[in-house]
């Protein structure tokens, strides 16, 4: 199976220098050139707001509800646009007080990918259905519009958010600044369509989630106003890196891949049970054992190999070889190495021969798209149906500023640095009301589950306030059907209970 995930948070801790230096021989694939062309900036800032009216088949039940495209001009640090950023929002046409429907703000990651993916594959009103030439939009049934209404952001650099012409608008390419300017787009649209009073979730996937956590930062810092709730996706939040804890939290999700493949002895187990059990092992013996190091006796080590083995489908002589500490490379290649595939790592359940994987890494993960192929569908259903069109090509991806992006120090600096769970802590404590969400897949390589519920509980956050989701899925949990129906369930309950929860 091939997964269309987004690829910048796997690129975000590797320089442009380091992927082209990786297998000098190996071609990179088209879709990284394109990822990598020149912004197309903007001749002036621009204010515009379009709105058109639509119905949809949502929920089993039709719907009339209203798209508003904004234009938002982007200060930089004298005040002046800098750039002019775009969201795409959804507000249902429903009987009675409409200021008391909850609003969800969506994300997604990179840094440098657009909110397409979550706008267009799983949480907006319309959903891109099929692959390649088969690729169509219909009216999407799992939307949440018929419980919330919805604003998909793209920042800065990203879709149709694009920087001025002469102007620099670096300011928004950094962990920081990128909460920033998405706070102020959030606190712009709330005032302009008068719901400074409505619920308020935040919704973000992979860097998302980073972005999610900063923005509570950021306005915490401002004395502004909280949000009601935040759904995590795909958690990449730091605070899981490092010797033992980066070994520690990755061994279920591993066991999870190993049980798709059927590559260990499932005993009747489901992927649930089966995972479990490799948690608990993880938070056991194995992390005793990685602890004591060089002291772990050579019958203990005999053990613990052996217990790695029955869970991660990979042979006992090569978990010693590797000192019981794997990276991905060591299981992706060699858990089907006999019959002559490698796994991926956005998405385990996807293979590849290995003789065919001849793209640089990361580009060789068979579970890997660079995000073009929709482009052009978004486009045509921007100018089409919501009646926007683009001053330049929408782009699903931008890697330029990915490599650029500014880890600031407050931040920790750097990619394997980030600890933003501390920001969630924080502003659950300073708004009790405060609910949050996550949901990861197992099959997920490249942020494992239980990393990010590390994180969080590391940095104290009252778990019995936070709704935690596993899917059958890998990076983007919602790229199958039945996982964006169970996806799409849970929100749905989700948003009920922060809705409850609000004074």
């Amino acid at each position: 199976m091939r997964r269309a995930l987004s690829v910048a948070l796997l690129l975000a801790a590797v320089s442009p220098v380091a992927v082209h230096a990786q297998d000098g021989n190996a071609p990179m694939p088209p879709a990284f050139m394109r990822a990598m062309e020149p912004m197309v900036p903007r001749d002036a800032a621009s204010d515009r707001v379009v709105t058109t009216q639509h119905v949809a088949m949502i929920g089993g039940k039709k719907l009339s509800y209203r798209a508003v495209v904004t234009e938002l001009p982007m200060p930089g640090p004298d005040g002046a646009p800098v750039a002019v950023a775009v969201s795409y929002g959804y507000l249902a046409e429903v009987k009675g007080d409409a200021t008391k429907r909850p609003v969800l703000f969506v994300f997604n990651g990179g840094p440098g990918a657009s909110s397409s993916p979550l706008h267009m594959q799983a949480l907006g009103p319309r959903r891109i259905v099929g692959k390649g030439d088969a690729a169509h939009l219909e009216d999407n049934r799992f939307s949440l519009l018929d419980t919330a209404d919805l604003v998909f952001i793209d920042p800065v650099g990203t879709g149709a958010s694009m920087p001025l012409k002469d102007r620099d608008a670096s300011s928004y390419w950094g962990v920081g600044g990128d909460a920033r300017g998405v706070a102020l787009m959030i606190e712009r649209w709330l005032a302009a369509n008068g719901r400074t009073g409505s619920p308020v979730v935040l919704v973000g996937e992979s860097y998302g989630t980073s972005r999610a956590l900063a923005v509570l930062n950021e306005t915490g810092k401002a004395k502004k106003p909280l949000p009601d709730g935040v759904a995590l996706l795909s958690l990449a939040i730091g605070d899981s890196d490092g010797p033992v804890i980066s070994d520690v939290v990755k061994l279920p999700t591993l066991a999870a891949v190993a049980w798709y493949h059927q590559a260990i002895d499932r005993g009747g187990r489901s992927v649930e049970q089966f995972y479990a059990e490799a948690l608990a092992f993880a938070q056991g013996d194995y992390a005793l054992a990685l602890l004591k190091g060089s002291n772990l006796s050579p019958a203990a080590r005999r053990q613990v190999s052996e217990r790695m083995a029955a869970l991660t489908g990979l042979p006992v002589s090569l978990l010693e070889e590797k000192n019981l500490r794997l990276d991905n490379y060591d299981f992706m290649l060699n858990l089907l190495a006999s019959k002559g595939l490698r796994t991926g790592q956005l998405d385990g359940r996807a293979t590849r021969a290995i003789a065919e994987s001849k793209l640089r890494p990361p580009f060789d993960d068979p579970s890997m798209t660079l995000g073009a192929s929709s482009a052009q569908l978004i486009e045509t259903y921007l100018k089409t149906e919501l009646g926007y069109t683009l001053p330049s090509p929408y782009r699903s991806l931008n890697l330029g500023i990915n490599f650029k992006w500014n880890w600031d120090k407050e931040y920790g600096g750097s990619y394997r640095a980030m600890s933003f769970a501390p920001y969630l802590k924080a502003a659950m404590d300073a708004k009790p009301s405060l609910r949050g969400f996550t949901g990861g897949g197992y099959y997920d390589i490249t942020t494992p589950v239980y990393a990010g519920q590390f994180a969080l509980e590391q940095a104290g956050v009252a778990m019995d306030r936070v709704a935690a989701h596993h899917y059958a899925a890998g990076h983007s949990v919602f790229e199958d059907e039945e996982g964006l129906a169970a996806l799409s369930a849970d929100l749905h309950a989700f948003v009920a209970q922060v809705v409850a929860a609000k004074p």
